[in-house]
């Protein structure tokens, strides 16, 4: 890898460090949550809450990408066709809610089964609003044919 692409990837897990206390702080101030983390829309990890170890931590992105993406088609196909937007997954002992969060980013909070789902949502979307500009996840190659790293 070139001096510039490691130079980059170093300022990217810098910022997301630095977010890791704002998630820290949405699962702290909302009663329920268990786990927070930001992913890209293909299932990359970008930042999460440290009661989440790394193996949790891809598990629960490849989940959130994967329902995300079905949460798309379902729009393309039944909806107007505009995006996946919020998305809850009922289970037993808990729930998994997933939101956009910027461009390219996804927020997804695991909580409680008997969590206040309104205050999480909201919370959440509070927390996007805040700092979606943020949590943006750009493309990993260019999208016009060129060719993928």
């Amino acid at each position: 890898m070139d001096t510039a692409m490691d130079a980059a990837m170093d300022v990217a897990r810098t910022a997301d460090r630095d977010l890791d206390w704002l998630l820290e702080n949405l699962r702290e101030k909302t009663p329920g949550i268990r786990h927070v983390l930001v992913l890209t829309r293909d299932g990359l990890k970008m930042c999460y809450t440290a009661d989440l170890d790394q193996d949790g931590a891809d598990q629960l992105s490849a989940l959130a990408a994967g329902i995300q993406s079905l949460s798309l088609a379902a729009s393309g196909e039944f909806g107007d066709g505009l995006g996946a937007g919020q998305a809850m997954v009922e289970f037993a002992g808990g729930m998994l809610l997933i939101v956009p969060a910027g461009d390219g980013a996804h927020l997804a909070v695991v909580a409680e089964e008997d969590a206040e789902v309104g205050l999480v949502a909201h919370n959440m979307n509070e927390l996007v609003e805040q700092i979606g500009v943020y949590l943006t996840a750009a493309p990993r190659y260019e999208r016009d044919g060129g060719d993928r790293p």
